[in-house]
């Protein structure tokens, strides 16, 4: 079967979760075509990007000429083929009167030409609203044919909606098939953007067991050693985790802080850890691939997730890295924000803190510190949760069935 992917960039470093989906499809026989927004400017690639020879899979739908008189004369050299091989799309996508703008600058007639040229397709995974709007208006157009299932995450249902309005996705939820909620937070916050609830599934991103070996809990070290693995942006909250490490360290606890991550946060981070008593408990390793991230938890004795609701509305959903926590046994420390409680049970599967508390954060850390049982109780039912719902392997067979490759009872019998 064939399935198209529409995301925002192309390899992107932090979305593990969608290299995950593609990979474990491919695995499963499916043919796989990619189609971007933009390419990565990350210097960091997993190696499974690689492996699969998935960059050349991708298909960047945003590529025209930026010029407008070349895009013209292009569009002009390109224009007698397409109208032959898809009239009702090309005129579609030129239509001013109903599009606008977009139809005006040609925007949409080259965006068509790159999902027509890629043939029918089975299904369409779109991951986050905004690709979701894209997987819509293409299939509107008669540039994509497949079933249309769209993953709704935690910006595009935050930070996005704030920013374009309430109704933005009112054309997309009546041509979705299906909407994908990572998390019941985001289940919640779809019905309220009025998204029928009957479209609505709680689908959660999941992580590789296999590779996520759960280990012995560590001996006790003169240096603690906690991780944060984050984007360096405003919603990661990582000042906040600063100043929580600086305070345990502050009560006598030797401590070292890794953080792996990059992005537009980097130098006044840095400067926040300028001087020198800082300097020798702040590590920054920017962007790492997955291989080099798992060895960073498998040193880790805590890891620290200090995010914050951001002033343009965004908040987190549940991270992949807190799996990859829990996966391997590590105690986690979270800020109570957006659906993190999904997973961090608070006394169960780890410690929860109000957003911003530096002190709560400092002080859960160290009664994790001072109460070794409770640390293997709590990574224990951390990786039962896991297990049960969070298994990567166990959703990409269920993913299946949702795309209609398998009709149900089969996938049933095939998890038994």
């Amino acid at each position: 079967m064939r399935v198209a992917f529409i995301v925002g960039s192309f390899p992107c470093v932090s979305e593990t979760f969608i290299l995950d989906q593609i990979t474990g499809l491919m695995d499963l026989g499916h043919e796989v075509v990619i189609f971007a927004g933009a390419r990565s400017d990350e210097a960091c690639v997993h190696s499974a990007v690689l492996r699969y020879g998935l960059l050349e899979k991708v298909r960047y739908h945003n590529d025209k000429p930026r010029a407008f008189g070349l895009r013209i004369l292009k569009a002009a050299v390109m224009f007698p083929g397409a109208l032959v091989r898809a009239p009702r799309t090309v005129l579609s996508s030129l239509n001013v009167f109903r599009y606008g703008a977009e139809a005006a600058s040609f925007n949409y007639f080259f965006k068509a030409q790159v999902f027509l040229k890629e043939g029918d397709f089975d299904a369409v995974v779109c991951h986050f609203g905004q690709n979701g709007i894209i997987g819509g208006l293409m299939k509107e157009l008669g540039a994509l044919k497949g079933k249309l299932l769209v993953f709704f995450h935690a910006a595009d249902i935050t930070a996005f909606v704030r920013q374009e309005g309430a109704g933005v996705y009112g054309k997309l939820f009546p041509e979705a098939d299906l909407c994908l909620a990572i998390s019941e937070d985001a289940r919640r916050r779809l019905i309220h953007l009025g998204c029928p609830p009957e479209k609505i599934r709680v689908f959660h991103m999941g992580v590789d067991l296999k590779r996520l070996a759960f280990r012995a809990m560590k001996e006790n070290a003169d240096e603690v050693r906690i991780l944060s693995v984050a984007r360096l942006v405003e919603k990661k909250g990582i000042r906040y985790g600063i100043m929580a490490v600086r305070m345990l360290s502050a009560r006598g606890i030797k401590c070292r802080y890794d953080i792996v991550g990059a992005g537009p946060l980097k130098e006044e981070l840095l400067h926040d850890v300028s001087d020198p008593a800082a300097r020798d408990i702040v590590f920054f390793h920017g962007a790492q691939d997955s291989a080099k991230v798992l060895g960073f938890m498998q040193e880790a004795d805590l890891f620290l997730l200090s995010s914050i609701p951001a002033v343009n509305g965004d908040e987190e959903g549940i991270p992949v890295v807190l799996m990859e926590a829990l996966a391997v046994g590590v105690a986690v420390v979270a800020a109570n924000t957006g659906a993190v409680k999904e997973i961090i049970i608070d006394g169960e599967t780890g410690l929860l803190a109000l957003p911003k508390d530096v002190t709560a954060l400092a002080d859960r850390m160290e009664y994790f510190l001072k109460n070794r049982a409770f640390v293997k109780k709590c990574a224990e039912q951390g990786r039962v949760l896991l297990e049960k719902d969070y298994n990567a392997d166990k959703l990409i067979r269920e993913l299946e069935v949702l795309l209609g490759f398998k009709d149900i009872e089969k996938g049933k019998g095939d998890e038994a």
